[in-house]
């Protein structure tokens, strides 16, 4: 080794070192917490697909020079995300300016988060506009420019000005999707509003944050079931009502209400949620595995939405978790959503427009009379 190599690169080496002890103690978390082989190998996935996402969030940035990306793949829902849905995020700095242009189309819901804080600090809402705040042309299409002080027409150029703190430090797009045989999900990309010069060349105290917030990143989405309603593992097969700013600012948007829950059942008992659907756009239910992880959604009917459920002639809607389908599901009068013979997990249920909290009951009941 150099000289220059050996007196150099400490701060990444002892950030490295941070990541590696991190992933141990998350490994180490996964194999004390899991109660069945499937919770222990689906930890241990989950551990491997949090690492990927954070590291592509940690790494492959240029605040400078942003673009949005998927923060889910087909296959990798994580951090309790909602699989009627699709997430995009791109990291900005906030002294500097961009433009958002885009399309609205037909998408039931399109939301843009600003959120701030570096480094360790902890992320805050820091700006919001939902699909109902845009402005849009004949054609369906909006600007946003993104800046702490606001430009002037000229580069304003007929876009809405959404005022951002200096330390602003990324953008997250969330959608809600009803029907995905009928909708057509917003098209939207990001600019800087001033060219960037040329990047700078990556130092050790740099490449050391970058290492620290990877590896800060990967135990916050994998603790999710800490951290987030950590009370609900204590009552199972219960589900509890929490405003979106009891949740954390960073993680929903003020025109969210969710209701969550545990449900932790034998092979052949099933969980009955009934409620009345308040008169929102949107709502839907999925279920997830104590990890926070979407349960097959691809494959699986593992989630539901408004568009796909009739409500009773009572009003009310009937659903039913359980490993297998009961018999009013192949009857019409109940949705059956799919726990892939998991015995616990999570249930989300996400309302928009953030209705008055409807009432809603639970039971645990044999699935051959659910």
């Amino acid at each position: 080794m150099s000289d220059a190599r050996a007196a150099g690169g400490r701060a990444t080496t002892e950030a490295w070192a941070l990541v590696r002890a991190m992933l141990d103690d998350m490994a180490a978390m996964v194999a004390e917490e899991s109660e069945t082989e499937l919770e222990l190998v689906e930890g241990y996935r989950a551990l491997g697909r949090v690492t990927a996402l954070s590291a592509e969030v940690s790494f492959d940035v240029d605040p400078d020079l942003p673009w949005f990306f998927p923060m889910n793949s087909p296959a990798r829902m994580v951090g309790g995300p909602n699989p009627d849905g699709a997430y995009h995020l791109a990291m900005i700095d906030g002294a500097r300016r961009y433009r958002v242009t885009g399309s609205r189309n037909t998408v039931t819901y399109l939301g843009f988060q600003v959120l701030a804080g570096r480094g360790l600090t902890p992320r805050r809402m820091a700006a919001y506009v939902s699909d109902t705040d845009l402005t849009l042309d004949a054609a369906g299409r909006f600007a946003l420019v993104l800046a702490t002080e606001e430009p002037d027409r000229v580069e304003l150029d007929g876009a809405t000005w959404v005022p951002v703190p200096d330390d602003a430090s990324a953008i997250v797009v969330r959608q809600y999707i009803g029907d995905r045989a009928t909708e057509t999900e917003a098209e939207f990309a990001i600019a800087p509003l001033d060219p960037p010069g040329p990047p700078e060349r990556p130092t050790d105290a740099g490449i050391a944050e970058q290492l620290t917030a990877w590896g800060w990143t990967v135990a916050k989405l994998l603790t999710l079931h800490h951290g987030v309603l950590p009370e609900a593992l204590e009552r199972p097969n219960e589900l509890l009502t929490v405003a979106a700013e009891a949740l954390g600012g960073e993680n929903t948007t003020p025109d969210n209400l969710y209701v969550l829950g545990t449900f932790r059942l034998a092979p052949d008992e099933a969980l009955t949620i009934e409620f009345t659907p308040p008169g929102t756009r949107y709502w839907n239910v999925s279920v997830e595995n104590i990890w926070h992880e979407c349960i097959d959604s691809r494959r699986r009917h593992s989630s539901v939405t408004n568009a796909a459920v009739a409500p009773g002639s009572d009003g009310r809607v009937r659903i039913v978790v359980a490993a297998s389908p009961p018999p009013s599901a192949a009857a019409g009068r109940t949705e059956w959503l799919d726990t892939g013979g998991r015995h616990r997990g999570f249930v989300c249920v996400r309302w928009l427009d953030n209705p008055d909290p409807p009432d809603i009951s639970t039971a645990v009941v044999p699935v051959g009379q659910a």
